[in-house]
């Protein structure tokens, strides 16, 4: 069997005023033919997951390209276009195929479309046709629309978040279209799409109710002919038409009861729905809780400035707390200001420097801070993600420093990248373990890392553009009524 692979990802904040143009992507990752391969082979991502399970089945991958970039602002039509139609030549190029497997987000908003997924798979069907089976991951805030639907014949959504299922949900992906290529299996959808917009908060697997939906989609994926069931939570700052909840069930040739079986999953998520909505600590409060605790490290959850949610990543209120109070032994993970970092680097380790710092991309993630400090180190940002999420895939976090002001260091980074990892801190040469507070620039990606090292977690409410206070965000493209922006 021959099967085609590629990725495209991106998770788009329409809010965000930084484009996602090709210089984001090469940032953090566009690679061609066989380097997909040779990178991607034995980490724990999807494309991981998928290389690995067609190793174990025999099947011989034809690699396309890899592109991806740390969420923010819509797509630039010209990086999409020309992505997109690198995939389709590549495709027309393949010669025979028996399978597509395709490693997309869900919430790729590209300038002029808002579903760029939907339009990259019209695109690809147009060379393969309607027959050829093809399966396509996507991340848990994937916000599911009927044309992702009809253009794929398999839907894996990661189960997890923190997502620490990607490989398991590429090895999945590729197996299942061994069985749809074989005879095997004959999948039948539904989908469901509740009016239902969940914060990034309260969006977390491990408890509340988005644990106890995925408890019961794993009950119900026991059932003979079930094959597949991914319930989507979302990505509430992609302002499009289709943005929230959705309930996606595959079985073998049963509609009925992949009907069912939806229905039933909608209407628990909509019964919990107010459940969803999340409250965290104002920021003087978060700080002085946390040098009131007896133990370390106390992370605070900068929830708000995740670059992982399309944050800008340089938010400066917590900083320029922990700078008031005079707090000591706590790091600042990872403020992103390209233009302090440089700066450091000209000075040179030891040197003392007063500079601006953070606030510098937009005024919703608080003013620039002026900060005197010494610059402990100097790093080309390169690092290897040894925690759950990751695992095994090299970080570029560009030129890198540390800029220690009387204790409160703060790591400045070049390329935005969200603090999932504590190998982001180990790194630039600190130990997290020994540090009184941890300031980590993440909503809930960090718990799968950060929790088992953590002595307490302390989530914030600061300002920036992945919070979960959807009232702070002007909406004028999702469908309406929709909770919690209306109570219903």
């Amino acid at each position: 069997m021959r099967f085609f692979i590629a990725m495209f990802s991106h998770e788009t904040n329409t809010f965000s005023t930084i484009p996602t143009d090709r210089r984001q992507f090469e940032a953090r990752d566009l690679r061609y033919g066989g380097e997909l391969l040779e990178v991607y082979r034995g980490t724990g991502t999807c494309l991981g997951g998928m290389i690995d399970a067609a190793g174990a089945r025999g099947v011989t991958l034809v690699p396309s390209l890899a592109a991806a970039a740390s969420p923010a602002g819509r797509v630039t039509k010209d990086l999409y276009e020309e992505v997109k139609a690198r995939l389709v030549a590549d495709l027309r190029g393949a010669g025979p195929l028996d399978g597509v497997l395709l490693d997309l987000h869900g919430a790729m908003v590209p300038e002029g479309l808002e579903d760029g997924e939907g339009d990259l798979l019209r695109a690809v069907r147009s060379v393969v046709g309607d027959a050829l089976p093809l399966a396509v991951t996507l991340d848990f805030h994937a916000n599911l629309t009927a044309d992702i639907v009809r253009g794929a014949t398999l839907v894996h959504g990661y189960k997890t978040y923190p997502h620490v299922d990607m490989a398991e949900r590429g090895r999945e992906a590729t197996e299942r279209v061994v069985d749809v290529v074989v005879g095997r299996i004959r999948p039948v959808t539904a989908f469901r799409q509740p009016p239902l917009l969940p914060p990034l908060g309260n969006q977390g697997t491990a408890r509340g109710p988005m644990r106890r939906l995925g408890d019961m989609a794993a009950e119900m994926e026991r059932a003979p002919r079930v094959v597949s069931i991914s319930i989507f939570a979302g990505f509430p700052l992609a302002d499009i038409h289709d943005a929230g909840l959705s309930v996606y069930v595959c079985t073998d040739g049963d509609p009925g009861l992949a009907e069912r079986l939806a229905d039933q999953l909608a209407s628990a998520a909509w019964a919990a729905r107010r459940e969803f909505v999340h409250t965290a600590l104002p920021v003087p409060d978060a700080v002085r809780q946390a040098l009131e605790i007896d133990g370390r490290p106390v992370v605070l959850a900068d929830m708000a400035d995740n670059t992982g949610g399309g944050a800008a990543g340089d938010g400066t209120e917590l900083l320029r707390e922990l700078l008031r109070v005079g707090a000591r032994a706590a790091t600042v993970a990872c403020l992103w200001d390209p233009e302090a970092a440089r700066a450091c680097c000209r000075a040179g380790v030891g040197a003392t420097v007063t500079l601006p710092v953070g606030g510098k991309v937009d005024d919703r993630h608080g003013a620039p801070v002026e900060v005197t400090g010494r610059v402990r180190t100097l790093s080309d940002g390169r690092f290897v993600h040894k925690g759950p999420m990751f695992r095994g895939l090299e970080g570029r976090l560009g030129p890198t420093a540390v800029l220690d002001a009387s204790d409160v260091k703060i790591i400045l980074i070049s390329n935005r990248w969200q603090t999932l990892d504590p190998e982001m801190i180990r790194f630039v040469g600190i130990d997290p373990l020994a540090e009184k507070i941890l300031v980590v620039k993440s909503t809930i990606h960090y718990r799968a890392a950060f929790e088992p090292l953590a002595h307490t977690i302390l989530e914030v409410d600061a300002a920036g553009l992945s919070s979960s206070n959807l009232g702070r965000f002007t909406f004028k493209n999702v469908r309406r009524p929709i909770f919690p922006l209306d109570d219903l």
